[in-house]
């Protein structure tokens, strides 16, 4: 059973012994039984909040990908662990390094790789679990990973202030594999329960579907320009920059993964001057009428340059 289970089963017992003292009142014998029932829950609920997380998730579904408990459709099953173990990996790179890059593999891929390690029933569905890695903290940093997508999801399906307010810092790729997770879950009228650690979900079918037209409805548009400006600064941790345009208004964007950083060091050589500034532009339009952009900078260059 999972931690968030055991956790809701544990609540459970001690409602239900509650309710048992309360009837009994100041019965001289049965009292006395049920109170020091009460505290051994209590205790039990206490020594959880001590228990070290998993790297784990349970993914549950019912609807025309489960057969009852008997089984679950297996190219349902690939269809949806692929696009999530995606999402937990590129989350898992903004963890741990703060930014994810936006070719190839997220950083550090195999430490988040997850094993198939249990097929549970109520709901049908998998558990999802990271094994053996020999990085020491990676365990802490996938559990932050899979409650991240978590979040991400459950916002997804909230409402469109929500939505729109989550994917502000979440990356194109992880969109992307949220629209296929999703696509795939509502196609089959299933629901969704996601339980990992003291974390857990359930999302209706129709919220399932409404959260997918909400991603799908979303437009991503992408041009590059080259533009006269001042540079005003970078910060190499959190790898953003600053940069004020002619007509004087500042803008602040992220630096492209493909700068180097010693490159990036170079271009304090520009802070405060004139210079063009090459910038990918990010327009995103959500079905609501609101949009947003994001500056992305390639590199800069001063003005003499062709």
């Amino acid at each position: 059973m999972s931690l968030y289970r055991t956790k809701q089963s544990i609540k459970a017992r001690i409602l239900e012994t509650q309710k048992l003292i309360d009837m009994v009142g100041n019965h001289p014998i049965m009292s006395v039984g049920l109170v020091e029932k009460l505290n051994e829950l209590h205790h039990q609920l206490d020594d959880l909040a001590n228990v070290e997380t998993e790297a784990k998730i349970q993914l549950l579904f019912s609807g025309n990908a489960v057969m009852g408990s008997q089984g679950i459709k297996s190219s349902f099953i690939a269809k949806t662990i692929t696009p999530f173990q995606e999402m937990v990996k590129t989350q898992f790179a903004i963890v741990r390094f703060g930014s994810v890059g936006k070719r190839g593999q997220a950083k550090n891929a195999s430490n988040t790789e997850l094993y198939l390690t249990s097929l549970p029933t109520g709901s049908f569905g998998v558990e999802l679990s990271q094994l053996a890695s020999t990085d020491l903290f990676a365990a802490t940093d996938v559990s932050s990973a899979i409650k991240q997508v978590i979040t991400l999801v459950a916002n997804t399906s909230s409402n469109d202030e929500l939505f729109e307010s989550t994917i502000e810092n979440t990356p194109k790729r992880n969109l992307i594999n949220l629209k296929k997770f999703l696509y795939e879950i509502a196609n089959e009228n299933s629901i969704l329960k996601m339980e990992s650690g003291e974390v857990g979900i359930e999302i209706s079918p129709d919220d399932i579907k409404e959260a997918y037209n909400r991603v799908s409805s979303t437009v991503d548009e992408e041009e590059e320009v080259l533009i006269t400006g001042v540079f005003r600064g970078l910060l190499l941790d959190s790898g953003r920059f600053e940069f004020q345009d002619t007509d004087g208004i500042k803008h602040s964007g992220f630096i492209s993964e493909d700068i180097s950083e010693e490159q990036l060091v170079d271009y304090n050589s520009y802070l405060n001057i004139e210079c063009k500034i090459h910038l990918r532009i990010h327009k995103t339009a959500f079905k609501t009428g609101n949009e947003r952009t994001d500056y992305e900078l390639l590199e800069i260059m001063s003005l003499t340059s062709s």
